[in-house]
């Protein structure tokens, strides 16, 4: 084949939408060019057909994270050291923005606020008063994911449908309370209520026993502005299956909640934690232990950015311990946001387990950016199929 395609005839082929077509030629697995016109674009046959080749369904087994799935998507871009937030770079907006800034970022496309955010204070009041309940019957040693699940059920009646900005914004505030308010309190709580106004200053006594000070909560909100989004992960795809089914922002949250609970999502950073906290290093080089990263091969751009405000509240010899840790290496084992993660628990004295908490909090903001997003798709467009493979 050495015809060119269009991307309707490239769509046909591979039996996707055009916006995936798209999103295939800005990751560069497709190459498009200029086509006869100068104002349409065309693609190589070749690729495309190479390309549908590769997506048909093997008989055989393959690795972890091989079965691609590509939409197109205006919340987030990733790619080999660097994020953008809605092409925003990520880098540049963590050292100015607030967790609130991020969220409304993505959330709405846009920085600045507007005299429809505010929420009804009786939906707020009424969702967390009944997270108090439903958490107050979970035994003391809850998981992290259970609390957190308990409190996206327990306030999904007062969670509005998100048809316009305004309730996209409502409802994603009531589930951000209802997440806060699952989690017990370990330290002491602010009486400053300009200070309760941000989810950091909140979130920072149902972590830590440390007094929650300016620097400490700077690193934190650092880390909730990093770990915010980071496109189509496992939990993401699982929040836009849920949404395509049109589940409601509460339910929506509960599929990524499931999704990240597992030992391959979300909790790298626990076991970097322990491991500080045994005064050990890492027993190897691999995600798992905070290394390594699929997409960003040269070395995760959020790593530093962290690392260096949870050195400042770390004291000298919790410091040394993290440094003797995540001691330089580079390329493809330089060390990833979890190490840095790993290493905020350990510099505020949480209990293990607890990192968990701020990646899912803050991921939360991502997870409902996707999902509004997916709410202007055709419902249920996600369908997989399967090759029977005969009995085993």
């Amino acid at each position: 084949m050495n015809q060119d395609l269009t991307a309707s005839q490239v769509a046909d082929r591979l039996g996707v939408e055009r916006s995936t077509v798209y999103a295939y030629a800005s990751r560069g697995t497709l190459t498009r060019r200029p086509g006869p016109d100068g104002r349409t674009s065309v693609y190589d046959a070749d690729e495309v057909e190479a390309l549908a080749r590769r997506a048909r369904p093997r008989s055989t087994r393959r690795r972890v994270g091989a079965v691609d799935v590509v939409i197109g998507t205006t919340v987030s871009e990733i790619g080999d050291g660097w994020v953008r937030y809605r092409d925003h770079d990520l880098i540049d907006l963590v050292s100015w923005c607030t967790f609130e800034d991020a969220c409304r970022l993505l959330w709405t496309g846009s920085l600045d606020p507007t005299d429809d955010d505010e929420v009804d204070p009786r939906a707020r009041a009424a969702a967390v008063e009944a997270v108090h309940r439903l958490t107050a019957a979970l035994p003391l040693d809850a998981s992290v994911t259970s609390r957190l699940s308990a409190g996206a059920i327990a306030s999904s009646p007062w969670v509005p449908r998100a048809r316009t900005e305004a309730t996209s914004v409502a409802a994603a505030v009531i589930l951000l309370d209802a997440l806060l308010a699952s989690l017990p309190l370990v330290g002491a709580a602010s009486k400053d209520p300009a200070a309760d106004r941000s989810v950091a200053a909140r979130l920072w006594p149902r972590l830590s026993p440390l007094p929650a000070t300016a620097e400490r909560m700077a690193a934190l909100d650092t880390a909730l502005v990093l770990l915010a989004e980071h496109e189509l992960t496992t939990s993401t795809l699982a929040v836009r299956v849920a949404a395509s089914t049109r589940a409601k922002p509460a339910e929506v949250v509960l599929a990524g909640l499931g999704t990240m609970s597992g030992p391959f999502h979300g909790r790298a950073a626990v076991r970097v934690h322990r491991r500080l906290a045994e005064g050990l290093g890492p027993i190897d080089t691999s995600p798992l232990a905070g290394f390594g990263h699929g997409v960003h091969a040269s070395g995760d751009p959020r790593f530093a950015p962290l690392l260096e405000p949870v050195r400042a509240i770390a004291d000298a010899d919790r410091r040394a311990v993290i440094d003797r840790y995540v001691e330089p290496v580079r390329g493809a084992d330089a060390c990833n946001v979890d190490a840095a993660l790993g290493a905020l628990g350990y510099a505020a004295d949480m209990a293990p387990g607890m990192t968990e908490a701020v990646f899912a909090i803050a991921r939360t903001s991502g997870w409902l950016a996707h999902a509004y997003e997916e709410a202007d798709e055709t419902p249920l467009r996600y369908r997989g199929r399967t090759l029977y493979r005969g009995p085993r």
